[in-house]
């Protein structure tokens, strides 16, 4: 095992927090602007402290995260994500049907995904992607990892029924230990050449390993094209549409 690329972020590293519960985000280069935009909205509501994965951000950002919350560095370089050259046609035409044509640089942190959570300072830990706005507490949320599998995701509602159901991984309430992330996390180096991106890796885990986890109401997780809904604890701004839709909220806050 010590020989695979990236052996000891392949595992479950030390739990280094005093506190039981907390939240994880990470960001690089091409994300960062984001995370103002998120923690303006995380901490309108919330106090569980916050660990900051830093998947390749600026000096001026690794700064802003270490006044915030907890900082962490992630040093595992993007080489080991599949270029689009590696990846089947089919695939690639399959995919770009579903993420658009410029989704490919996005993948380099994306799979980046499961190693950091493989390295949460928290027991109980809500991984959140920054393009999900929180509308208010979280505070309930953490129970749902009390569930026997000890994780729990919301279900993607799909046109067309698969072979394994998709679960959106956008936002993951999970306890330390499972075997299953450590899996995540060898499919996400070993095998992303398969996969478009973290969340249909672990999907088609789950899937083959006939794991029954736990499912989040959709209002933990609603994604931005579902009507609207007042009820909304996490309003998912997924896509490219979704990232212009925050720019022009932060470009709007900006000239108030």
């Amino acid at each position: 095992m010590s020989d695979l690329l990236y052996s000891a972020y392949r595992r479950w590293g030390k739990c280094c927090h005093n506190g039981q519960a907390g939240i994880i985000v990470g960001a690089d280069l091409t994300q960062e602007w984001i995370l103002p935009w998120w923690w303006k909205r995380y901490q309108r509501f919330n106090s569980h402290p916050v660990a900051f994965f830093d998947l390749g951000m600026s000096l001026e950002m690794k700064a802003w995260c270490k006044e915030r919350g907890i900082y962490i560095h992630l040093p595992v370089a993007d080489i080991f994500v599949a270029d689009k050259e590696q990846v089947e046609e089919q695939k690639i035409d399959e995919w770009e049907q579903g993420h658009g044509k410029q989704f490919w640089p996005s993948r380099n942190a994306w799979f980046k995904k499961p190693l950091a959570c493989l390295q949460t300072p928290f027991q109980r830990t809500i991984w959140i992607d920054l393009d999900c706005e929180i509308r208010g507490s979280l505070d309930r949320l953490f129970e749902f990892c009390e569930h026997p599998s000890r994780i729990a995701m919301a279900r993607e509602i799909q046109e067309q029924a698969e072979r394994a159901p998709l679960y959106n991984s956008g936002v993951i309430v999970f306890q330390r230990g499972i075997p299953l992330f450590e899996e995540w996390a060898d499919d996400a180096i070993d095998r992303n050449h398969l996969f478009s991106g973290d969340q249909n890796a672990l999907s088609q885990r789950i899937f083959d390993e006939h794991i029954k986890i736990g499912e989040l109401p959709l209002i933990y997780n609603w994604s931005r094209c579902n009507p609207d809904n007042p009820d909304a604890v996490i309003l998912h701004w997924h896509g490219v549409h979704g990232k212009k839709i925050i720019s022009h909220q932060i470009w709007e806050e900006q000239l108030q």
